[in-house]
């Protein structure tokens, strides 16, 4: 079930427990978009305007980053988190909870859903891999707009580089690789203010970029599969044959290092 979270400014002792890519240039005058092409329709490499259509239908992109690396970003003003509860299910990737109220759905037969959020962020593209900082010489960000996964623990880490009436939405961040957990990532504060807010024209550039995912559609997608009953049922049929398969290799291999 997707719910509609609130905003950082708010205690996360209230969170519940149960590419577009620009180099922020001046603003073209507007002009027709192309239609994205329907379901079923050729489309030619050869096509002048394949870019522009292919732009037109491209989902939010998810911010991923390797190990060892960092992604810098700040959070889009008046954009909603969403929220679900949410379970991991092997060889399928994260899927949405059938579980309501009063009625505990197939999913959490074996285990409890667990919370997930999502944000819709400017992700900074242009800065060192490493360190999160701009190179010397970079006189503007460049800007995308995607998409942030964050568990609840991440969400406290936000909460947490914020100052003392202060707000996590003018604040730039950095999430890398939590170095104390085998997987999972952490959030910090790397700038105490947005870079995306350099000079009004930058401002106005990068709020347009936010502005066709600003309903909240396209972020609610990135928080997990959404399966009708049917296709859960499915879902976590294959999602255990893949565990057992996953856990016989492992008992094939450690009785062949046995034998050694």
């Amino acid at each position: 079930m997707i719910k509609q979270f609130n905003t950082f400014d708010e205690d996360y002792d209230a969170i519940p427990t149960s590419r577009r890519t620009t180099t922020a240039t001046a603003a073209a005058p507007a002009t027709a978009q192309p239609e994205p092409t329907s379901v079923g329709a050729d489309l030619s490499f050869d096509d002048p305007n394949i870019s522009e259509v292919v732009k037109a239908v491209d989902v939010l992109p998810v911010v991923k980053i390797e190990k060892g690396t960092v992604a810098r970003f700040a959070l889009v003003p008046g954009v909603p988190l969403k929220q679900a509860m949410t379970h991991y299910v092997q060889g399928q990737g994260t899927l949405i909870c059938h579980s309501t109220k009063g009625r505990t759905a197939a999913c959490c037969k074996n285990e409890q859903p667990r919370p997930r959020f999502v944000a819709l962020v400017f992700r900074y593209v242009n800065v060192d891999p490493k360190s999160g900082k701009f190179p010397a010489g970079v006189d503007r960000p460049q800007i995308e707009i995607q998409a942030v996964r964050l568990s609840k623990t991440n969400v406290r880490d936000i909460l947490d580089s914020v100052d003392e009436g202060g707000s996590a939405y003018t604040i730039d961040l950095k999430m890398k690789h939590d170095e104390g957990r085998s997987i999972g990532y952490k959030f910090s504060r790397i700038a105490p203010k947005n870079a995306w807010r350099a000079t009004p024209a930058l401002e106005a550039e990068a709020l347009a970029m936010a502005e066709p995912y600003k309903d909240g559609v396209k972020l609610a997608t990135r928080l997990g599969k959404k399966l009708n009953a049917t296709e859960l049922n499915a879902a976590l049929e294959s999602g255990s044959a893949s565990e057992e398969t996953k856990q016989s290799m492992e008992t094939m291999l450690s009785a062949m290092d046995d034998s050694e």
